[in-house]
């Protein structure tokens, strides 16, 4: 059932990073038993994405290897008794352990013979998932599509393959993990479901569908989606609306937040549009996954605490140039402290330079650096140095799905509430036009 090619395929495996990025939302224990191989093939695709590009420049040792795995939420146990065998079987990875079953060699195909989100489905197969599994993933990738009334969702349910029942818990489910979303139709007279990763499908033309509503409505959603989309990474405080549209534009995910907190607490966030996410399909890699959000953000929090306290990164768009075209930069004191969540998600590695506390920044993941750059470029000059300091260790991210769940109250929100509907009939009106017999 799963066993799909070209752009379904990539949905259904960008579905399951979804899930994955909700995991941590999902608390209640029957919930993630219901779903653990969604949840274990989503932490198995991040642990592959996090060792993807490694080779000569960065060699994955058994110790580097186990401390990545820990990273994506991996167990030693976990890691090789199930998901090293089963990518190996998915052939994402090749290794050879000694005779004490320590890893002496790993090589790593993340992305080679197909993209990851397609080798997501790859891996999810080889996991043998419920139908209920099944049935989970293809609501979450229906509401990712387009909003659909209650009933013609649960209706593409069934069209795949699975009984009213299985469709009705599918959809229950995935609203109590909070992948889909509703909202109340008096036109339909009944709920609206959608996903708050719809504004990234292709299909959408933005300043189309909010072209039908109110004058100020319309003016304060499509100038802020223009902004954002305009220049990726821009800091949540430049944007040109009111708290309460941003607060609404989060929590269904007209716009995504990205923020840096410092190991004193202190954070800057920044905004990105979930359009970017149509790029993925012309990709090997996903930007599911957020690595290009955390790279900027964290260039762009030293550019920013640089500036605030006397450090310097006074270039951006100047130091990952070169980090992209020499494969590192530096050496300098702060690059051992401050680019720990980079080396986490494997972007980055980091090499002490003799004896003393610099060090140089090594590029690991080049497409996440160069992607990044065009981003940095559309809001950033390019004068400065390469230099690296901050003012603020950076200790955590918080990423796009859990600014939105922290904060549901903009969800109801009357301009939200339109612009879903709007969004639905401007979706379905394509498709009449694109339906020869209609």
């Amino acid at each position: 059932m799963t066993r799909r090619v070209g752009d379904e395929a990539k949905r259904l495996g960008r579905a399951v990073v979804f899930v994955h990025q909700h995991e941590s939302q999902i608390t209640q224990p029957h919930l993630r038993a219901e779903i653990e191989t969604l949840l274990l093939t989503g932490r198995a695709m991040d642990f592959a994405a996090r060792i993807k590009g490694h080779g000569e420049l960065v060699v994955l040792t058994h110790d580097l290897i186990h401390q990545y795995a820990k990273y994506a939420g991996l167990g030693n146990r976990e890691l090789n008794d199930t998901v090293l065998p089963k990518l190996k079987a998915a052939d994402l990875i090749d290794y050879r352990r000694d005779g004490q079953g320590r890893i002496v060699a790993m090589e790593e195909f993340v992305g080679v013979s197909a993209a990851v989100i397609e080798q997501t489905v790859t891996l999810l197969n080889s996991l043998s998932p419920s139908r209920t599994d099944l049935a989970v993933l293809h609501s979450v990738e229906i509401g990712a599509i387009a909003p659909l009334a209650e009933s013609q969702h649960l209706e593409q349910v069934v069209q795949r393959g699975f009984t009213d029942q299985e469709a009705h818990r599918a959809l229950t489910m995935t609203r109590a993990i909070g992948i889909n979303l509703a909202v109340e139709s008096k036109e339909l007279n009944e709920q609206v479901i959608f996903s708050p990763y719809v504004w990234g499908t292709k299909q959408l033309s933005l300043a189309k569908f909010l072209a039908g509503l109110p004058p100020n409505e319309r003016d304060a959603l499509l100038g802020m989606s223009e902004q954002v989309l305009s220049t990726p990474g821009l800091h949540l405080s430049k944007l040109s609306a009111s708290p309460a549209i941003i607060r609404s534009a989060q929590s269904v995910g007209l716009i995504q937040s990205a923020t840096v907190q410092s190991a004193t607490g202190e954070g800057s966030t920044y905004v990105f549009s979930p359009l970017l996410e149509a790029e993925d399909d012309q990709c090997t890699t996903t930007e599911a996954f957020h690595l290009r959000k955390l790279f900027v953000a964290h260039i762009l929090f030293g550019h920013e605490r640089a500036r605030a306290g006397g450090g310097t990164i006074r270039s951006p768009v100047t130091l990952v140039n070169s980090l992209v075209n020499r494969g590192r930069v530096g050496p300098a004191t702060n690059i051992g402290t401050d680019y720990h969540l980079l080396e986490m998600a494997g972007v980055v590695a980091v090499q002490p330079l003799g004896s003393g506390d610099r060090a140089y920044l090594k590029l690991v993941k080049s497409e996440v650096a160069q992607a990044g750059l065009d981003w940095i470029r559309r809001i950033t000059d390019g004068d400065g140095t390469e230099s690296l300091k901050l003012n603020q260790q950076p200790s955590r991210f918080i990423t796009p799905e859990t600014a939105r769940t922290t904060d549901r109250d903009g969800a109801s929100n009357e301009i939200m509430t339109s612009s879903i509907n709007e969004l639905r009939k401007e979706l379905q009106r394509a498709a009449r036009r694109d339906d020869p017999w209609s």
